[in-house]
């Protein structure tokens, strides 16, 4: 291991505009922050949304929210180094004049997030290690979720948390729905999250199934909660750390690519996960652990509910809650 002393003890991290995105971003700034304890870390997102995955963190000293090339290279003077973790992150930033170092573009068959560790570990000299390989979010430790209190959730019940968001709904609004949604072909229509709910309860009566997404897609919840009895409709009601504490809560997570698929992912909470047109290896969770499957086909359209079935009950008798 090289010498972190002579490196720059003021540190600002360019993240991105997207929650999973930022998720990614976690390990590498966790290594970061491990060879260089007394550093000044700070980091940059570049809308709220994203931002809310470095609340809390230990990791950081500040956490800013901005957006554009002049209000960004005003921050970056005041700064030793500046380090992108994200190359669509220029994008939001074009025309900077701030000098960094950038992390090259992502090759498929590696995780994001590996890649990215190795990108930092290179910077700084270091070697990554297995315990190096994890998600941090917010302090990295689970709070009590207060958001279950009023559905009367009993001691037998089997929670499983299914994802209908999307945050391009939250940036764009509703109408993103009909003008892109369902061409999207990252995402599982709700008419089979409406049909996955009401068949896993027809296995296991014992089943609640608790449903997030984003605020301007509460049409979806309401459309999902009358075809499906005893739903818990959390839509538009959580934040990225909410959604980090009650994983810890249910016993199985179900969703498609996105943001909260990777929160879910820095959890043991078992998952399946459905991808289409994006790598599962790319994009998938990380690190794999034995209580994550992964249904992949050529389009979202080609995923059978009872695909996510079978692998939904298998998972629930495999890696029972405790």
């Amino acid at each position: 291991m090289n010498n972190t002393s002579n490196r720059p003890q003021t540190i600002l991290v360019l993240t991105s505009s997207s929650t999973g995105n930022n998720v990614f971003c976690t390990p590498a700034i966790r290594l970061l922050r491990k060879y260089l304890p007394h550093a000044m870390i700070d980091v940059v997102a570049l809308n709220k949304l994203s931002a809310e995955v470095f609340e809390g963190s230990l990791d950081i000293n500040k956490l800013h929210v901005l957006e554009g090339a002049r209000k960004f290279d005003k921050l970056a003077k005041n700064y030793e180094k500046v380090i992108c973790l994200n190359t669509n992150a220029l994008k939001k930033v074009r025309g900077t004049q701030t000098k960094m170092e950038v992390i090259p573009n992502y090759v498929n068959g590696i995780a994001r997030a590996e890649q990215q560790l190795g990108f930092m570990a290179q910077w700084l000299g270091v070697a990554v290690t297995d315990k190096d390989r994890k998600y941090v979010i917010g302090s990295g430790k689970p709070e009590d979720f207060s958001g279950l209190d009023k559905h009367h959730v009993q001691a037998n019940d089997v929670l499983v948390s299914l994802h209908l968001g999307c945050g391009t709904t939250l940036l764009h609004g509703w109408k993103f729905f009909y003008k892109g949604r369902a061409e999207d072909e990252r995402l599982w229509s709700i008419e089979r999250y409406i049909a996955l709910g009401q068949a896993l309860i027809q296995e296991n009566p014992n089943i609640r199934i608790i449903i997030t997404g984003t605020k301007n897609e509460s049409f979806l919840a309401k459309q999902f909660e009358k075809n499906v009895p005893g739903t818990i409709n959390l839509v538009g009601k959580t934040s990225v750390k909410n959604i980090f504490d009650f994983m810890h809560e249910v016993s199985l997570f179900v969703a498609h690519d996105c943001g909260i698929f990777h929160v879910a992912s820095a959890t043991e909470v078992p998952i399946v996960g459905l991808y289409g047109a994006t790598d599962s290896i790319l994009a998938g969770p990380f690190p794999v652990r034995p209580q994550h499957h992964i249904i992949e086909a050529k389009s979202m359209a080609d995923i059978s509910v009872d695909q996510v079935v079978q692998a939904a009950v298998l998972l629930l008798k495999n890696y029972p809650k405790k």
